[in-house]
């Protein structure tokens, strides 16, 4: 262990513990926490490190010198809240509070590390001047953060042009981090961790995506394992390093280190480590309350409150970085202190125990007690369904036992000992602690401004209610998760590329936002108590959704499309080069608007099938589908109650022909932006402050919830036919061939797969049918505008052609197979998936950015579905040719 290099101790755990880390963060969150993140992580991490040197140098008995003290404090100030923020995924919080946590960790751990290499210098013996020092800062920090970000600029493009290769894309990024590191650590002198931290993070927010979406699981299993590895073997590190510090002194040859570091601790130190564990959270404190005025005005991310702080400061842990810097102290040669190296190691090791042990385990406890984990009456009535779906699918098999031909019939009542949950005492626990904390906001202190309370009473009364208002607030946020788990599902399925899911994502993200962090302003609230300020007052308030109105303002900014072509368009001189360019940034529009549209009519089918359900509780006489008034006077339905209209809708799209059911009027694009008058006048005439346990008043939400995705999905139509599709009318029958082809070659390559592990047939012939179908399948995924040429044909590409479509002489796209699309529309229902469970999947509050899926199969039951699917296909043939065998 003597002869450790230092910088190599970093090199093997560093990349792997800040990369992995930031790799998963999600880009919408980043997005709008990254200013938060900076306060806390740059000007925080100097008022702790500087607190912590304060403590080291006047109450600790060592006679440290200034340097001494400030390194130990920059050693301390490193957090690493993996156990807060795990507890915080587990029990359901807030993901904006774990997001800022991790966020925060992740920089911090990167500025504390050059503040350390920065005072190591003087701590060596080295004398440096004030212009040294802010180049020596400077080149760590700014040149650092400028590798990272290179690295994650060259790594995504890379990763664009591999498609399916799980080893391939892995074994890229782990060589990009580490070259990421060397390259700024080493050959730069830069800060490598500070560059791994930034590459995570942009690759999160830009090139995350480009990652196949099949290999995503094993992308993300192989960074957590060796992210659990690297912490391991530190930690497991500085026990080893603990046992040299800590008398007696061993005595294997291997643990020998020449020095005998037992004779500079003493039985006294361990009460200056308690000492020490209270004042880190006296910093960590300190920090919070210094930005605490300005993080809790929502200027910077999401506004904090003082319970988000007090868990902030509670998520203050010490980790794997710090016990990195202690082992470097520990080999580092040039500090000949033998006393400060012991005393170093001894704190960070003890320090990042109690944090964890102490702050960790408490967490949960401290979550509840703050009221952070309670639940909303609608989130008890989504977990009141799900645990009837529990009891459901329970039942259900019960009901269905069927024996086997070896061992019989099941005993019910040992499955039933086996599969019976205890859900009504969890039901009423739920309850009781619902109670509990509705009585103590009740009795507790509310706000005495009048404006403030003019403000909430507007909003409640807007809607029949506070109950009534926050259901109508959780419904729409269920739809606009389904319509972010859509889109996520389609770009599985290559119908979206990066670039097009990043713009919907982000649309659909700030929705969110809109609808679970609402600000009305006093002004408003005045309006809407005052009928004469505004015939919209109300609706002011209560809102709407509001994805439409976000998409349609990135759709109209020229730079949208965040590519090179395009921004390369403009600059272009020639007409001739131009146009395939304008071709492109129109097929993406396209391809937006019709997964906008596909995204919606599936929520529009599971808001659908859950009000049938609660049709079927309540005595309510009106029916789901008589919602149809709107503002511009026509039916509100917009076509999409059956299949049969769906289509309508899509191929009136590729066709550019009128549809009964889409306007073409300029009001009709504003529509989507106007508060929904026919919803609130349903609102408006019910009474009381219902909580959402009552069928009917879910069924009006629900109602209004639908007429706004509805009058959206208008828009959006009305949009494509009247500003993208009349420049360009046969775009949109290439888009939807791509789409069917890619849906026919995904089932294509399944049924091959199915048919080869059953083992019908085998050898080359088959891989290469396979490695055709796979190309294929790339050239979809990475040429997003093309046409697939007649057989024989080769694939034309470069400038006389647009992204693979020839140009013929007269100017425009050849197109052959143009009726493809209309030939499979009525066979292929793309977007609505056949294995969803719609209701269910609504009424459970769908969540995440994956699929609208409740869970993706394991791979092991996928696999066994293919050999059944081969073995039926075999039993079919076997049935035709009685003489046909497998050949094995």
């Amino acid at each position: 262990m003597q002869n450790i290099d230092p910088n190599l101790l970093l090199l093997i755990f560093l990349p792997t513990i800040g990369f992995s880390a930031a790799l998963g963060q999600e880009p919408h969150l980043l997005r709008k926490n990254w200013g938060q993140i900076l306060i806390l992580a740059w000007p925080g991490v100097v008022i702790t490190f500087l607190l912590i040197a304060i403590c080291a140098k006047y109450f600790f008995p060592y006679s440290w010198s200034w340097p001494q003290a400030l390194l130990f404090g920059a050693m301390l100030s490193a957090t690493d809240p993996v156990a807060v923020v795990a507890i915080l995924h587990e029990v359901g919080a807030d993901e904006k509070l774990a997001n800022v946590i991790d966020g925060e960790s992740l920089v911090n751990d990167g500025s504390a590390l050059v503040i350390f290499l920065v005072l190591q210098r003087f701590v060596q013996g080295e004398s440096l001047t004030a212009s040294q020092i802010v180049a020596l800062f400077i080149r760590l920090a700014l040149l650092g953060a400028a590798v990272g970000a290179a690295f994650a600029m060259v790594t995504s493009v890379w990763l664009s042009r591999i498609f399916n290769d799980p080893g391939l894309e892995i074994v890229l990024t782990f060589g990009a981090a580490y070259s990421c590191y060397f390259v700024a650590e080493e050959l730069l002198g830069a800060s490598g961790l500070l560059a791994v931290v930034v590459m995570g993070f942009s690759m999160s927010i830009v090139g995350g995506r480009q990652v196949t979406t099949r290999i995503k699981v094993e992308m993300g299993a192989f960074w957590e394992a060796l992210e659990w590895i690297a912490n391991t073997i530190l930690f497991i590190w500085v026990g080893i390093a603990l046992g040299l510090v800590l008398p007696p002194d061993p005595t294997h040859p291997a643990l020998q280190y020449g020095v005998q570091f037992s004779y500079h601790l003493a039985a006294a130190d361990a009460g200056y480590a308690v000492v020490l564990y209270l004042w880190l959270m006296v910093a960590r404190s300190a920090t919070i309350a210094a930005f605490y005025p300005l993080l809790s005005t929502g200027r910077v991310g999401y506004a904090m409150n003082w319970k988000t702080a007090v868990v902030m400061v509670w998520a203050g842990l010490r980790g794997a970085v710090g016990v990195a810097m202690s082992l470097f102290i520990l080999v580092d040669t040039k500090i000949s202190s033998d006393e400060y190296k012991a005393h170093c190691v001894f704190y960070m090791a003890v320090m990042a125990f109690a944090t964890v042990l102490i702050n960790g385990s408490t967490a949960k406890y401290l979550l509840r007690g703050l009221g952070l984990l309670k639940m909303t009456p609608q989130q008890i009535q989504v977990l009141e369904h799900v645990l009837q779906e529990v009891d459901a699918i329970r039942e259900i098999n019960l009901a269905n036992l069927k024996p086997s031909a070896v061992m019989g019939k099941p005993d019910p009542n040992i499955v039933s000992a086996w599969t019976s949950l205890d859900t009504h005492s969890m039901l009423h626990n739920v309850h009781k602690r619902f109670q509990r904390s509705h009585a103590t906001a009740e009795s507790g202190p509310r706000s005495k401004d009048p404006a403030a309370v003019a403000t909430r009473e507007a909003a409640a009364s807007a809607v029949g209610g506070h109950g009534r208002l926050q259901l109508l607030a959780e419904y729409r946020a269920r739809l606009l998760r389904v319509v972010k788990a859509t889109y996520g599902d389609l770009y599985q399925h290559f119908e979206l590329g990066t670039s097009e899911i990043g713009i919907l994502q982000e649309a659909t993200d700030a929705a969110l936002d809109a609808v679970t962090n609402p600000t009305v302003s006093h002004a408003t609230a005045a309006a809407a108590a005052d009928p004469e300020l505004g015939q919209h007052g109300s609706n002011t308030l209560t809102g709407r959704l509001t994805d439409w109105e976000k998409l349609r303002a990135q759709l109209d900014n020229p730079g949208c499309v965040r590519s090179w072509d395009m921004m390369c368009c403009c600059c272009l001189p020639q007409q001739c080069l131009r146009q395939p360019l304008q071709e492109q940034s129109a097929a993406v529009k396209l391809a937006i608007l019709s997964a906008f549209v596909k995204a919606h009519t599936t929520a529009q089918q599971l808001v659908r099938e859950h009000m049938s359900e609660l049709h079927g509780q309540g005595q309510h006489t009106e029916t789901p589908h008589q919602v149809t008034t709107h503002a511009g006077g026509h039916n509100n339905s917009t076509g999409f109650h059956d299949g049969h209209n769906q289509r309508l809708h899509d191929q009136s799209i590729q066709n550019h022909r009128p549809a009964a059911t889409a306007a073409t009027t300029e009001a009709q694009l504003e529509a989507a932006q106007q508060p929904s008058t026919a919803g609130q006048q349903l609102l408006g005439a019910a009474d009381g402050d219902g909580a959402g346990g009552n069928p009917d008043d879910d069924l009006e939400v629900l109602q209004i919830v639908s007429h706004e995705s509805q009058e959206e999905v208008a828009a959006a139509l009305a949009y494509a036919q009247q500003v993208v599709l009349p420049d360009h009318p046969q775009l949109a029958a290439l888009l939807m061939s791509r789409y069917v082809s890619i849906h026919v070659l995904e089932e294509q390559l399944e049924f091959l797969e199915g048919i080869e592990a059953a083992g019908l047939i085998k050898g080359e012939e088959i891989s290469t049918i396979q490695q055709q179908l796979n190309h294929r399948l790339e050239i979809l995924q990475h040429e997003r505008h093309w046409h697939l040429p007649p057989a024989g044909t080769p694939i034309q590409r470069g400038w006389h052609s647009f992204k693979g479509i020839p140009i013929n002489n007269n100017g425009g796209a050849t197109i052959p197979h143009k009726d493809l699309a209309e030939a499979s529309t009525g066979a292929v229902e793309l977007g609505v998936r056949q294995n969803q469970q719609p209701s269910a999947a609504f009424g459970a509050g769908i969540r995440g950015q994956g699929t609208v899926e409740s869970a993706r199969k394991p791979e092991g039951i996928v696999r066994a579905e293919r050999l059944d699917r081969g073995f039926n296909y075999l039993a079919t043939l076997s049935r035709r040719h009685s003489s046909l065998q497998p050949v094995t």
